[in-house]
């Protein structure tokens, strides 16, 4: 974001949020599939697009998602060990009430058609999100 920009948000649509509230995304990528550096980037990429266009579909989440912004867009990526607990992250995550973002892939060059590979999860609390993802590792 250009420094033009943030000073247009802060004066011409002031936000209204707690200085205390830190916001985050993470994105969750399988280990148990091979995945190259570029398509695991892709991936990665696919599932913070998506987050970021379910925000624009719900106006609930439009108030975290400037914060987010303006706060540098903090994004972590971290790796689970298998489908059925990235399945089940994002269960968790979608009952804790934050945007939950699926992709499978298309099958066009290293996965199987319709291979889910990675989570986005946020932007949203920090401290609700590290709540789910604690015992995950850095990719």
């Amino acid at each position: 974001m250009s420094i033009i920009h943030y000073i247009k948000c802060m004066f011409i649509n002031p936000i209204m949020y707690s200085k205390n509230e830190q916001y985050k995304m993470v994105l969750v990528v399988r280990s148990d599939i091979f995945m190259g550096k570029g398509k695991t980037a892709a991936q990665c990429a696919h599932a913070a697009v998506e987050c970021c266009h379910q925000v624009s579909l719900n106006a609930k989440y439009q108030q975290i998602y400037k914060s987010w912004l303006l706060q540098g867009q903090s994004k972590i990526v971290l790796k689970i060990s298998s489908e059925e607990e990235l399945i089940s992250l994002a269960k968790n995550a979608r009952k804790a009430g934050l945007i939950v973002s699926i992709i499978k892939d298309a099958g066009k060059t290293q996965l199987q058609p319709g291979t889910i590979s990675t989570l986005g999860i946020g932007p949203g609390p920090k401290q609700l999100i590290d709540n789910l993802t604690l015992n995950l590792k850095l990719l």
